[in-house]
């Protein structure tokens, strides 16, 4: 790359708290602005996350999405896109600002609750740039067979993808960088899926697969009204639902080939314009780096990060 990629850190809060499977049912789900409210050797956690990301020269310059005033009260000297809404609405906000500022720039997008380890953020950012440009890049964490080496997020749901055929599925868990290039996405659809998909995290994949189609259907069933008032096919419902659906099952089943999935992306949030001037424009690889993985939802893994809960951060188990 020529230039550095503008890093969004997302760090709205999270009011209610992550909802806990089963597995987690011993944990103590964390609820606030977790960036500026977190604190690690005395700083505030987005500076930690801002200043590891940006350690190898490739990310930054840096822009907080999260409600200004929190961020200015916790003393963080970072650029904040000022939002606090839902998490789509304040990567909506945070995307559009950005483009402003940097106009037809790939975008990288991370979140305020995780800490990142350098070396991992280093790896993450040597696939993409070897693959790029791309429209969408979002690294999957291999993770260890034995859940409990994950620690205190050992309860964290993983899932199973097949890297290459032939092979065994692999155990991942969903890292927490994306490079995106906005102008070749289908906007709308990757805000939408987005809300709904961290509104059903940590949720079983059959729950989410019904929760998300009945989320995005209306805005389907609108996209092919415009496709007819246009006098184009209006198949926006049926390919998405298709494609969908079945990356959902595979994901479920735990047999689909990184490669349909990468497919199935690039079908239904790459726009059409693009997708045929460049084909295989996303990559989903699997990487190690599970600090990318592990993202502070509990006061436990919070304690064993060292990480301290602060201000009106709050457990939310004493609710």
């Amino acid at each position: 790359m020529d230039r550095p990629i503008p890093l969004i850190i997302l760090g709205g809060s999270d009011r209610r708290g992550s909802e806990l499977p089963p597995e987690g049912a011993d944990k103590h789900a964390l609820s606030g602005y977790k960036g500026a409210e977190m604190r690690v050797e005395g700083r505030p956690l987005v500076e930690i996350v801002a200043e590891r990301m940006t350690a190898g020269g490739v990310l930054g310059p840096v822009r907080v999405a999260g409600p200004a005033e929190v961020y200015r009260r916790a003393g963080v000297n970072l650029g904040v896109i000022d939002t606090d809404d839902s998490f789509g609405g304040n990567i909506q906000a945070a995307i559009e600002a950005t483009r402003t500022e940097f106009p037809d720039s790939p975008v990288a997008i991370t979140t305020a609750d995780i800490l990142p380890e350098v070396d991992d953020v280093k790896r993450m950012v040597d696939d993409y740039l070897a693959a790029a440009p791309l429209a969408f890049w979002g690294a999957f964490i291999r993770t260890p067979e034995d859940r409990q080496a994950l620690g205190a997020s050992a309860w964290k749901p993983r899932y199973r993808m097949v890297e290459r055929k032939g092979e065994a599925p692999a155990a991942i868990l969903p890292g927490h960088l994306a490079i995106v290039l906005p102008r070749a996405l289908k906007l709308r659809f990757l805000y939408d899926l987005v809300d709904l998909t961290y509104r059903s995290r940590n949720k079983p994949i059959a729950y989410r697969r019904s929760y998300i189609v009945r989320g995005l259907i209306w805005g389907m069933l609108l996209q092919d009204l415009r496709h007819l008032a246009t006098l184009r096919v209006p198949n926006v419902t049926w390919n998405m639902l298709r494609t969908g659906l079945a990356a959902a099952k595979g994901l479920k089943d735990g047999d689909i080939l990184l490669s349909d999935l990468e497919q199935a992306i690039e079908r239904i949030f790459v726009r059409t314009e693009h997708r045929r001037r460049h084909p295989h424009s996303v990559r989903l690889p699997i990487l190690e780096g599970l600090s990318l993985a592990e993202d502070i939802d509990t006061a436990e893994e919070a304690a064993e990060k060292g990480a301290e809960a602060g201000g009106p951060m709050r457990d939310q188990s004493s609710l």
